[in-house]
């Protein structure tokens, strides 16, 4: 079993989902995992999908369509207290169906400089055609976990920019605070 889980949304019912992030050109930067701590736009922002008009209530990380940790301030402070390297905290407006900022003031708890640790063959990846270097899919997800380091509680898999992967230990830290809105995905069981 890998000392490792997938970070992925909880549906829970009543919960706001977000449409795709607007405001922000170069969003694909986040997935890359740059750093954005000087150049993420003040002007970037999630809106409630307009799909789900009755869906209001704020969950501890929102679920959206761009692959984002979109963070309460409880979920930061939680993270902020385990001085997770390799993280930023990135100020983004949320807009509730009324076209208002929800309060409190959400982050995207970005980690940057993604880990080359996905065993290929064994993952049985497929790359991208237009970019060589981003794997499209995988057959299943196996990471070398000799590959990192053990203070990376969270981190993105370099490459392969469709998942977040967190260490068991900080999944039990995220589940004991009673963070809403995280489900954790085996490796084994991904793709789902």
């Amino acid at each position: 079993m890998s000392n490792y889980v997938i970070w992925t949304k909880q549906v829970i019912n009543g919960a706001c989902a977000l449409a795709g992030m607007k405001g922000y050109a170069e969003d694909w930067r986040l997935l890359d995992g740059q750093s954005q701590k000087d150049s993420f736009p003040s002007t970037a922002r999630f809106d409630m999908n307009p799909e789900y008009p009755n869906d209001v209530a704020l969950t501890d990380s929102l679920y959206n369509l761009d692959k984002q940790i979109v963070a309460s301030p409880t979920l930061r402070e939680l993270l902020e207290s385990l001085n997770i390297p390799h993280m930023e905290y990135i100020p983004v407006n949320v807009f509730n169906h009324k076209g208002r900022a929800v309060e409190p003031a959400y982050v995207i708890a970005h980690p940057i400089d993604p880990i080359d640790c996905i065993d290929v063959a064994a993952s049985g990846a497929d790359f991208s055609l237009i970019d060589p270097d981003t794997i499209d899919s995988v057959q299943s997800l196996v990471i070398d976990e000799s590959l990192i380091d053990p203070a990376r509680l969270l981190f993105r898999p370099k490459g392969y920019p469709d998942v977040i992967l967190a260490h068991r230990s900080l999944a039990a830290k995220v589940d004991a605070a009673g963070i809403t809105g995280v489900r954790w995905i085996e490796l084994s069981n991904w793709p789902e």
